[in-house]
């Protein structure tokens, strides 16, 4: 098992896909958080959300430090189905005579490839949104609290996100399908869900991470309330179910596909 996760982890620190991977997720990031400080301090379109010099503003901006989550859950996919891309999938799962042993060292490469994503995406929103936050004084302060919060939600949602990946490349086995449809699904599908179907978004990751952050944006022109989300405590338990969920997706996908 050592030897494989070995093996796992030099071929995420190998791949040169993988460094512009976690590039681009550090850009998405502090793009998330630079856009909604000029959009705030806007006051002919700032959508009802309150501006930077109010608390509320300043966790509608540091809230989307955790939003690089797309990136872990592309990593989780790109662990599994470079395999299938690269035509190594008989060779890796030969290497132990039991398959799972080879998905456990996947899944826990996943999990860690995800959370290194998530930390550095957070380390350059959080970063970009006080650099930027400087050309618009005086601004409310950044409590340490509210930074904490997103760090909890980004490092969890790093390591879930990591593992559904995996889930969803053993399912789906072609890498720009299963890449283009996590996009889709994140940035569309899933997003629109959690913004104006709670009922139903709320148990969502996106939504689960949502209520994770747990901050009040006050009044807006969306009607968005965190009292619709789920609190921490139910929303860590929800994630917690979706990698679970998706480990035994990837377990059973693998184990019972013939392997070419």
């Amino acid at each position: 098992m050592k030897n494989l996760l070995q093996s796992e982890l030099r071929k995420l620190v190998y791949l040169r896909a993988n460094w512009l991977l976690l590039l681009w997720s550090g850009l998405f990031a502090a793009l998330g958080t630079v856009a909604p400080i000029f959009v705030l301090n806007s006051e002919n379109n700032r959508m009802g959300f309150s501006g930077t010099t109010t608390p509320e503003g300043i966790n509608a901006v540091f809230a989307n430090a955790a939003g690089g989550y797309l990136f872990a859950l592309i990593m989780g996919i790109l662990v599994m189905t470079n395999e299938y891309r690269h035509g190594t999938a008989v060779g890796t799962f030969l290497v132990t005579p039991k398959r799972s042993t080879v998905l456990y060292a996947k899944l826990i490469a996943a999990a860690f490839a995800g959370l290194v994503v998530q930390i550095f995406s957070y380390v350059m929103a959080v970063s970009s949104g006080f650099i930027a936050l400087n050309f618009f004084e005086p601004h409310a302060p950044v409590p340490m609290e509210l930074l904490w919060k997103v760090f909890r939600a980004s490092v969890l949602s790093g390591l879930v996100l990591g593992i559904v990946g995996v889930g969803l490349g053993a399912l789906v086995k072609n890498q720009v399908a299963a890449v283009t449809g996590a996009v889709i699904w994140t940035l569309i599908v899933e997003g629109l869900v959690v913004a104006f179907v709670e009922s139903v978004g709320k148990y969502l990751p996106a939504g689960a991470i949502t209520g994770l952050v747990d901050v009040d944006f006050g009044k807006n022109d969306f009607n968005f309330s965190i009292a619709n989300y789920l609190t921490p405590g139910p929303a860590i338990l929800v994630l917690l179910a979706y990698a679970a969920a998706f480990s035994i997706l990837a377990m059973r996908t693998t184990l019972r596909r013939d392997l070419d």
